[in-house]
């Protein structure tokens, strides 16, 4: 029997003029495969930018892809996270065209799915900076 997939989050920190991140800790099954979860917490405001650091020692499958999917079945990354490395920290701009980043309400659920990987029991993190205007 495969074990499942964990993914661990870390409450939302505050750093600087509205400035927030959330941090996920994921780590695949041992068939390789992750089972899509809703967040935990709650995601307000403007989504900035993603970054994934895979770990050194079990990183995922090379060109892995991360998508965060609301409510309507957007995915509200707008592509960040596909063709992720599986050794470099990569950080990339979450953007509709080239200026606008896209919003996400309280009320929204946001599910998170990983595909593309092959390394069982692979490990890596996930960050998403956003901007909360009212804090």
């Amino acid at each position: 029997m495969a074990s499942a997939s964990i993914k661990t989050e870390t409450p939302p920190t505050y750093l600087v003029q509205g400035l927030n991140k959330l941090e996920i800790d994921v780590t695949f099954s041992d068939d390789n495969s992750f089972t899509t979860a809703d967040l935990d917490h709650k995601i307000e405001g403007f989504l900035i930018a993603l970054e994934t650091n895979p770990d050194g020692t079990t990183a995922p499958t090379a060109s892995y892809d991360i998508t965060l999917v609301d409510d309507e079945g957007l995915d509200v990354l707008q592509g960040a996270g596909a063709d992720r490395h599986n050794t470099n920290t990569e950080m990339a701009a979450i953007a509709l065209g080239t200026y606008f980043h896209p919003p996400v309400t309280r009320d929204q659920t946001l599910a998170l799915t990983i595909s593309g990987n092959s390394v069982a029991s692979a490990k890596t993190k996930i960050i998403i900076y956003y901007l909360n205007v009212n804090k």
